[in-house]
């Protein structure tokens, strides 16, 4: 579990470190928490990966219109895809957390559904290893 200390400096890393890059970058987490930030059409941090087990996601809308975050099985281009949790739709300027069953290892999708946010960019990838 990431310690309180740490916790900051975490959220400012992603907040300052990763907002507005053009590249893709891959966050590798050893706690069970992870923070995203939403904006058009973003999710930072965009590829995360974490240890198996259950996982507290918290989602906070820094754009200026309504995002939600949906954690997926499967890939944004199938149609096969199963919803294991969801952050419902945001206001601007607010936020939200869901608590997943435990994860086993495997690729997993992050993604906002309002609208056609994912498909314009607005999804991630998450690995559980």
């Amino acid at each position: 579990m990431v310690s309180a200390v740490l916790a900051p400096l975490l959220a400012v890393f992603f907040a300052g470190g990763l907002a507005g890059c053009g590249a893709t970058h891959t966050v590798h987490l050893t706690g069970h928490r992870l923070a995203l930030t939403l904006s058009e059409y973003r999710i930072t941090p965009q590829n995360t990966s974490v240890p198996p087990g259950p996982l507290r996601i918290v989602a906070h809308n820094r754009g200026i219109l309504p995002h939600n975050i949906e954690l997926q099985r499967g890939t944004l281009d199938s149609s096969e895809r199963t919803t294991l949790a969801v952050i419902l739709t945001l206001l601007p300027g607010t936020s939200g957390s869901v608590q997943t069953q435990a994860l086993s290892p495997g690729r997993y999708l992050l993604l906002s559904t309002v609208g056609n946010q994912a498909v314009l960019g607005m999804a991630g990838t998450l690995v559980v290893r």
